[in-house]
């Protein structure tokens, strides 16, 4: 108030001077002279010129002397004059970095910093009293602030900031406080498109001592600020939100921001490999019954599906709330290699038994039969039943081995017809073991098609 009422009396004044100069004094007969006139009019224009205050250090000590020791100010006080009056505290958030997910812990690592501003009715001055002094800074630990801590973390309580950060305060009262932290945080993983799986993570920040009745947490920003953000390797930051949570009994602002898996990792090193596998375990039915590397073979695929399908496993979090499709996957797999397992001992059991001994049931002779015409068919060609050289009749499968066709010809019509005994074909068992391997691989190969498609397509939903 002094210092407005010296300015109004130096107003008034000047007026007066600069009405009597241009007014009575210029136009008066007695002042013929326009050089005294441009004179007066200058040491008015110069008595205008505002003086100027330069923020010195002495201003700044005058001004935390007045706070701590003349107005005893005291950090305990919620600063309002009226305690009956809600304090309102402004909250936004920058995140600088994603440090760590861990989704097997359910345990997010973020780097960033709060602004939390706030007004304090004891810390205001006239800084035309402190050479212009219009702002200072003072440790956090000696002015009050609201005890603002991470309401879902996962170590120990601890308030944000330290005794070593400054916060900046203004003549007119508002203080702004930008505490730094590396937070750790809850967050639950629904692992059900792993890895093409999205993540939504919150980090709910509250004032523990105070009801919403005497401190209110605000947002100044409906998202977190990403100014200082650095990408991370393995999750990509795709949205963000803020709420105040009115329905919550404290005052607590959560952000939410929406994490995407990049799955190049894991498509490269699991997904494919266990399709390649799969493919492996259809192949078993490729090697003949008598080899004796088809049960071992067999065997090696099985345990190399186990392998990833522990490895899958460990990445994931150990709870029973939701299964990945992956993981369904890989038991499915499993299942076809063991059933896979099983039936290559059948098969080689079934090759090692005599026609004599045990006969043929009747409907392996048919299955046999039915997977011979498939064959004929997909070879697209007929071969004779028998061809006759020097009387003799000789299999169509010697024929390559004993005719020669520059030199022999043949002539269907002058062939005698062959007898029973002759056309009559034999079946042993593993001319059966043969065809069972057929009739498997194409079973196995479209399973493990339509299956792989299948879920690959319902795990690539999981990014849209």
């Amino acid at each position: 108030m002094k210092v407005q009422g010296l300015a109004a009396v130096k107003f008034i004044v000047m007026d007066e001077m600069y009405s009597y100069v241009s007014g009575r004094q210029c136009n008066s007969v007695a002042m013929a002279t326009p050089r005294l006139c441009v004179f007066l009019l200058s040491l008015v224009l110069i008595a205008y010129i505002p003086k100027i205050n330069a923020q010195t250090s002495d201003g700044s000590k005058r001004i935390l002397a007045k706070i701590f020791t003349t107005d005893a100010y005291n950090k305990a006080v919620r600063p309002t004059s009226n305690q009956s009056q809600v304090t309102n505290v402004s909250v936004d958030f920058s995140l600088t970095g994603i440090i760590e997910f861990d989704s097997q812990k359910e345990k997010l690592t973020t780097s960033g910093f709060l602004i939390i501003s706030w007004n304090d009715y004891y810390l205001q001055w006239d800084p035309y009293d402190y050479n212009g002094t219009s702002n200072v800074f003072i440790h956090q630990d000696n002015v009050w602030k609201p005890d603002i801590a991470l309401q879902n973390g996962i170590s120990e309580f601890k308030g944000l900031g330290s005794s070593d950060l400054l916060v900046n305060v203004t003549n007119d009262g508002i203080v702004s406080w930008w505490p730094y932290a590396i937070l750790q945080s809850t967050c639950k993983v629904d692992i059900t498109y792993f890895p093409f799986d999205i993540q939504t993570c919150s980090l709910k920040f509250t004032a523990w001592s105070y009801y919403k009745t005497e401190v209110q947490l605000t947002v100044g920003s409906n998202q977190i600020m990403f100014d200082d953000y650095e990408e991370n390797s393995a999750w990509t930051v795709f949205g963000s939100s803020v709420d105040t949570l009115p329905q919550s009994s404290d005052a607590t602002v959560s952000f939410t921001m929406r994490l995407e898996r990049k799955p190049l990792f894991y498509l490269l090193n699991v997904i494919v490999p266990v399709i390649m596998l799969s493919i492996m375990n259809t192949c078993v039915f490729v090697l003949p019954a008598k080899s004796d590397e088809k049960a071992s073979f067999s065997m090696t695929v099985f345990l190399s599906l186990a392998v990833f399908l522990t490895i899958v496993t460990s990445t994931l979090p150990q709870n029973s709330d939701k299964v990945s499709y992956l993981g369904i996957y890989l038991v499915i797999m499993a299942g076809f290699s063991t059933l896979t397992v099983i039936l290559t001992l059948f098969q080689l059991r079934l090759n090692s038994r005599d026609v004599k001994t045990d006969p043929i049931p009747s409907w392996l002779i048919k299955l046999h039969t039915i997977v011979e015409r498939v064959r004929s068919r997909k070879c697209n060609k007929v071969r004779p039943t028998a061809l006759a050289q020097n009387g003799v009749y000789i299999p169509s499968s010697d024929y390559n081995d004993t005719i020669d066709e520059k030199n022999v010809e043949v002539t269907k019509s002058k062939l005698p017809p062959p007898s029973e005994e002759e056309t009559k074909v034999e079946i042993a068992w593993n001319n059966i073991s043969n065809s069972l391997d057929f009739v498997f691989f194409w079973l196995y190969f479209v399973a493990v098609l339509v299956i792989t498609v299948t879920v690959l397509s319902i795990m690539a939903k999981g990014v849209d």
